[in-house]
């Protein structure tokens, strides 16, 4: 009986929750009527009870408003609804006493007040409810009992027109139970709808989390094991792994944007080399195709600004690639211009002389998963993401990207960027970047590797051995920690999403005591969002390096 009695109470208090915001919301309106009606009663002089109703309103809507607030702050409101059930009831209560004076006043206009001031506290109530049946009843139904009673209490009974009265106030009692329920019945199936939306996005949020977790050892090998291959063997390889790679991200890169979660940097660059770097890295691609890829433009650029060099090139290469891609014949201008205005600010133009762009793939163009049909998929590949991506990347960095057919055939795609100026790097800080070299280690370090796919154990193993290291592997949490009571490590290269134990658990048990206590230890997962890398840090890892591994990265975590 106790857990039944839980239970409801539990489902009460989710069910109430909107309810209680709304009521929070509706205070100032309450208040204002007091005010209203307070002034009032001191022009016209013929209402002093008006002031000892307004205390007693003041003195329970404040207790009403405390114990919202204690409902909504609270973690499990569960043992709390019950207060605000009865302070519900309170507030209506004395709130709905008012129309008896009025009507006791004598007067048409005093009658008509007090069932205007009921019938307004009725519909109110109503809205406030948001479809929660227990709170419409505890704040309507007192001002349904005064509808009916206070012709009686007023004295009233005597009155040959009150029978139709009563029979008015059930008809109209009817009509707002009438509309309660389809309000109850269109609140609770939006609110179903909702939740299945956001069960339906966490879910799809865990699935690319999951595919992208598992997929990242396979691309790892992959990309990192073709260095090994003769070189025809190597680059087919490599070219795999990284079309892979670049698939995988997309996917990513969109869950992050629905989530809210993506986040841009702001860093000094050189806008020249990116533009430039981009268009010579798409040159030998477009002149296999026998496509000339022209940059003009570029020496009008401001040189050292600030924004995100990373996502500024995400999008230039989805913008050439297309271009890359759609152009059979002629040629592709990457145009590049300051724009005149007060704000600091360029604007990219990528054109080429492709079949263009119809007014209705135009508006389509940058929709998640759409391409321009059937054939493009067939014919083209990718996943359709990579111009709705680019798009939201543009906004995230305060400008905006927009296509149109080009005048004289072709696409034309327009990134717009705001440039504020940036510090161009000193010298002592370019000769340390040039310093970090992936040169064999002489005092060769004793890493060890944890990780549970023996791919991953062999892939970094022959990263690290090249660095000159001696490297140690164990296949999960429980057999590092027993290796680490006796034997004292560099470096330790950890996995973070294993069986049984996970890496940040072992982590921090690494720091509790023992040998490894000050041991640096590099995550290296295929988790790589902001909270994910903030977990490793707060686990105690002192760097993080994503799947698939990239050797650089990995060398400048561990010895940089």
């Amino acid at each position: 009986m106790g857990t039944v009695l839980r239970t409801f109470w539990t489902n009460l208090a989710e069910d109430y929750r909107p309810a209680a915001l709304s009521r929070r919301k509706q205070v100032p309106l309450r208040l204002f009527v007091i005010v209203t009606l307070c002034v009032a009663a001191l022009i016209l002089k013929n209402m002093p009870f008006l002031f000892g109703w307004s205390v007693a309103y003041l003195v329970v809507q404040i207790c009403e408003l405390y114990a919202l607030k204690r409902f909504i702050n609270a973690a499990d409101p569960t043992d709390r609804v019950w207060v605000n059930l009865v302070s519900d009831v309170a507030l209506a209560t004395v709130f709905g006493w008012l129309a008896l004076p009025l009507w006791e006043m004598g007067t048409p206009a005093g009658a008509a007040g007090a069932m205007l001031l009921l019938s307004a506290s009725i519909f109110t109530a109503l809205m406030g409810a948001e479809g929660c049946m227990v709170a419409f009843i505890s704040g309507a139904g007192p001002h349904v009992a005064y509808l009916f009673i206070t012709p009686l209490l007023a004295g009233g009974g005597g009155d040959p027109v009150l029978p139709y009265f009563l029979i008015g106030g059930g008809l109209f009692t009817l009509t707002i139970a009438m509309t309660f329920l389809w309000s109850h019945r269109a609140m609770k199936a939006e609110r179903e709808a909702r939740r299945a939306a956001e069960a339906q996005v966490a879910a799809r949020s865990a699935l690319i989390a999951m595919v992208s977790h598992e997929l990242r050892t396979p691309i790892n090998a992959i990309v990192n094991g073709a260095g090994r291959l003769d070189a025809g063997s190597a680059g087919l390889i490599a070219d795999a792994g990284r079309m892979m790679r670049t698939l995988l991200n997309d996917l990513l890169d969109l869950s992050k944007i629905e989530a809210g979660r993506m986040g841009v940097e702001m860093v000094d660059h050189d806008l020249r080399a990116q533009v430039s770097d981009a268009v010579d890295f798409w040159r030998g691609a477009a002149e296999a195709k026998g496509v000339t890829l022209t940059l003009t433009g570029a020496e009008r650029l401001p040189r050292w600004v600030r924004g995100d060099p990373m996502r500024l090139r995400q999008v230039l290469n989805n913008l050439i690639s297309n271009a890359v891609k759609f152009t059979t014949e002629g040629g592709i201008t990457v145009d590049v211009r300051p724009v005149a205005s007060g704000a600091a600010a360029v604007e990219i133009e990528v054109r080429d002389t492709g079949p263009g762009l119809t007014e209705a793939q135009i508006i389509r163009l940058f929709d998640p998963y759409e391409q321009l049909g059937s054939e493009t998929a067939r014919n083209f590949g990718g996943t359709g993401l990579g111009l709705a991506i680019s798009r939201d990347l543009a906004r995230l960095m305060g400008g905006e990207l927009a296509a149109s057919s080009a005048p004289e055939g072709g696409a034309r795609f327009v990134l717009r960027l705001p440039t504020p100026a940036g510090a161009e790097p000193t010298i002592q800080a370019l000769a340390e970047e040039q310093d970090l070299v992936l040169a064999p280690r002489l005092d060769a370090p004793r890493i060890l590797v944890v990780d549970d796919h023996d791919i991953n154990r062999r892939t970094l193993r022959g990263i690290l051995e090249a660095f000159g290291a001696v490297v140690d592997v164990a296949e999960d949490a429980l057999s590092a920690l027993a290796v680490c009571e006796d034997q004292r490590f560099d470096a330790i290269v950890m996995d973070v999403r294993m069986p049984g134990m996970d890496g940040l658990e072992a982590t921090r048990r690494l720091r509790a005591a023992g040998l490894n206590r000050q041991t640096p230890v590099v995550a290296v997962t295929g988790a790589v969002s902001d909270d994910e890398v903030a977990a490793c840090r707060d686990a105690g890892m002192t760097a993080c390096v994503a799947k698939p591994v990239s050797a650089r990265e990995l060398y400048a975590a561990l010895f940089a």
